[in-house]
């Protein structure tokens, strides 16, 4: 009888680790995914944040550019 005991614990136990690896495996699997969507975001963000930078350098370099030639000229 114990080994017949002994056997249904370890099916029983033997399920339930079973079961929670696999669940494990899911929630791991789900964070993963989540977190590449987060990153996904954020690099979209920071890729529209660095073209507005881009963006706002030329303008300031236009701007000194036309402010030292403005300068030369009023030199002469």
């Amino acid at each position: 009888m114990p080994t017949d005991f002994e056997h249904v614990l370890r099916d029983v136990f033997g399920g339930l680790s079973q079961f929670s690896s696999e669940q494990l495996k899911k929630l791991q699997a789900k964070s993963q995914e989540f977190a590449r969507e987060a990153i996904k975001d954020e690099l979209t963000k920071l890729h529209s944040e660095i073209a507005e930078l881009r963006s706002r350098v030329a303008v300031l370099e236009s701007e000194r550019a036309r402010a030292a030639a403005d300068s030369v000229e009023s030199s002469f």
